[in-house]
């Protein structure tokens, strides 16, 4: 009878700590984007739990060490926090939860849209929001992408995404390609860079087809153009192109545009075009975040069937600091490697094997540099940004201070906190969700941060 007492009591300490366990995971994901989550929480599961403790499983050693490393104060705060009590939270590495099996993406291959298309646009399988990873350094621009698939025209008109090589630009033009090929079978749709606009008018010109040319760009519903920095430059293709810009943007037809360059940076560039890519929405692509980049190598040596060890993927993400396009390059050159002499993927292996690229390795960036850039640019002293005071300029230099931090280091929440005034970690959630939302309004604080950001990483 005791014996069936004291298992109903500890069913019933379960089943408070699971309820526990959820309202902290609910917590978690409204305050991290959904690759931290994804990546770090999702694979955590309740072990067992008591007044004042939870034990807590990780798939592997990897996760665990990360979670204690960076996550660990958040969990304890924010369980003190819904129950009142203080809290340990033990985390163990235990077995992986069984997920519902799933099918592996199908094998890259070039797509021939529906026969609503114009014909000759080609669509990449591989590159569809699916297989987009999202973390806080994409997050607004995949966002508005979406959101441009779902109502072309609808939203945002023209849509300008400009960011460094290898950071996904052309990735999404072609995920939505893709979208609207899907939705809105009834579109016509058509992907094309810049300097295939080019060759087409050329050719255009040289044979007296041009009725032809405009005729095939003009009729879209949808037109994608990639890399129009390469319009700087040549007149007559500008010239073209701004009349073509006209007609689709009259006629309510959506455009997208990529570049390496703002729209106002492109020297060369006539007033005009620069003016009408800055009608719409103009976002931008940042280099990915630490851990935005182990997503995309997990992610990447997933689909290609590719078991890759947990202290090679961390390693590799830390040696390719700016180019996602050269993670995927890195990944190329063990996976050879693996393949042609069939030895194991170690550590020391790859090192190695990437040796070359650890000599472009960038110097991590510190806490001390944030501070000093941050301090020069808004004429305050460093000490300001560690101290306690309110301040409005003050307050508003340590939430750039903050979220700087958080972008470009692998610093935890609570050691942020500690460091800028000895606050806790939901400041600086609070400090990073506020410059986040500011950059989203404000055009001339987003070229601020980012020439800080420039500053930072020359």
């Amino acid at each position: 009878m005791a014996e069936n007492e004291a298992g109903r009591i500890d069913r019933r300490r379960n089943d408070d700590a699971e309820i526990i366990w959820l309202k902290v995971l609910q917590i978690v994901r409204e305050h991290v984007d959904d690759t931290k989550f994804s990546t770090w929480f999702k694979p955590l599961y309740l072990l067992s739990g008591s007044s004042g403790m939870l034990r807590v499983a990780a798939p592997n050693k990897f996760v665990r060490d990360w979670i204690l490393e960076h996550y660990h104060g958040l969990l304890v705060d924010l369980l003190q926090q819904i129950t009142g009590i203080p809290y340990q939270v033990f985390i163990v590495v235990g077995e992986p939860k069984a997920e519902p099996a799933s099918q592996p993406e199908p094998a890259a291959e070039v797509v021939m849209p529906p026969s609503a298309s114009s014909g000759y646009t080609q669509f990449n399988s591989r590159f569809t929001f699916e297989t987009f990873v999202v973390g806080s350094s994409n997050q607004f621009t995949q966002a508005a992408c979406l959101a441009v698939s779902r109502h072309p025209a609808g939203t945002y008109n023209p849509l300008f995404i400009y960011g460094d090589v290898g950071l996904g630009k052309t990735h999404l033009l072609h995920a939505i390609g893709h979208y609207v090929q899907q939705h809105h079978p009834h579109l016509v749709t058509c992907y094309v860079s810049s300097e295939k606009f080019l060759n087409d008018l050329v050719g255009a010109l040289s044979h007296d087809k041009m009725e032809d040319f405009r005729n095939r760009y003009r009729r879209n519903d949808v037109i994608l153009v990639d890399d129009v920095q390469f319009l700087i430059g040549k007149e007559r293709t500008q010239e073209e192109f701004f009349h073509t810009f006209n007609v689709l943007f009259n006629a309510n037809k959506q455009i997208v545009l990529t570049s390496d360059k703002l729209p106002k940076a492109m020297t060369g560039l006539e007033k005009r075009l620069q003016s009408r890519f800055e009608w719409g929405l103009v976002t931008d692509l940042q280099p990915p975040d630490l851990e935005t980049k182990i997503a995309i190598l997990k992610r990447k040596a997933e689909y290609r069937q590719f078991e890759l060890p947990d202290e090679v993927v961390l390693y590799i993400a830390r040696l390719i600091r700016s180019d996602a396009r050269k993670l995927e390059g890195a990944l190329t050159t063990v996976e050879a490697f693996a393949s042609i002499t069939g030895q194991e993927i170690t550590l020391g292996l790859a090192k190695s094997l990437l040796g070359d690229l650890a000599e472009g390795e960038d110097k991590p960036i510190t806490i001390a540099e944030i501070e000093r850039v941050v301090a020069d640019h808004y004429h305050i002293k460093t000490a300001l940004l560690r101290s306690k005071r309110r301040h409005k300029d003050i307050a508003h230099a340590r939430h750039v201070a903050m979220y700087l931090t958080r972008q470009l280091t692998d610093a935890s929440l609570p050691h942020i906190g500690k460091t800028f005034g000895d606050r806790d970690h939901t400041s600086v959630i609070h400090a990073c969700n506020k410059i986040k939302g500011m950059l989203k309004e404000n055009w001339n604080f987003q070229e601020e941060v980012e020439q800080l950001i420039r500053v930072l990483q020359s």
